[in-house]
């Protein structure tokens, strides 16, 4: 595979490390989903990541973050593009279609329409190194999730996060991760010691 496609996310430190293929394993629809997704053509208004948690478990502007690089010895080729991406809090995106639980939402994330242009500029570099097989296989695609806030006390040991995608526009979100716990998935589980940054400013409900 010319561009390895990656997921990490992340609450308090380290949430989920793995290739988007193994973070599903044994969900098929999902398989197929990201058999399907080519990121070097895919239109960047429609590529969206989701989170389903407790309402009390928030993303901030500048948590979320799409990264494209490919690694090459000829530096005309390489490059290394980041976009924060956009969050939308306590609105469920369309083409979710996932049950809720009275104390869950849905955070989703999508590329910033002001970003769009330097990722299909990114896409078009890339393929012209495909294109020519200058790649080495050293291409790469992320999102990562390096922030959250709370507005209010959590139960840790109850608190669960589960991760989706939607890789075009009018798409349904697909599940990239199984319901987790968060205190099964840090590389800390001690709830005692997780520590989550109380959110700084007023959020709505």
């Amino acid at each position: 595979m010319f561009f390895r496609k990656r997921t990490v996310t992340s609450l308090a430190g380290v949430f989920c490390a793995t290739a988007l293929s193994a973070c599903v394993s044994g969900n098929p629809r999902t398989l197929y989903e990201l058999s399907k997704f080519d990121p070097l053509s895919a239109d960047p208004a429609g590529i969206a990541v989701a989170v389903k948690t407790d309402r009390k478990l928030h993303l901030r502007q500048g948590d979320v973050m799409l990264r494209m690089a490919l690694a090459s010895e000829d530096k005309n080729r390489a490059f290394d593009e980041r976009f924060v991406l956009t969050v939308i809090e306590d609105k469920e995106p369309a083409g979710f279609g996932q049950a809720l639980k009275p104390n869950e939402h849905v955070l989703s994330a999508a590329i910033a329409a002001e970003d769009r242009q330097r990722f299909r500029a990114a896409q078009a570099r890339a393929r012209a190194a495909r294109a020519e097989d200058a790649t080495e296989g050293k291409g790469s695609i992320s999102v990562s999730i390096n922030g959250g806030c709370t507005s209010g006390p959590l139960d840790l040991k109850e608190t669960t996060v589960r991760s989706y995608m939607r890789t075009q526009a009018g798409g349904r979100f697909f599940p990239l991760t199984g319901e987790m716990k968060i205190t099964e998935v840090l590389e800390n589980k001690k709830s005692s010691a997780i520590r989550i940054p109380s959110c700084e400013i007023k959020l709505s409900k």
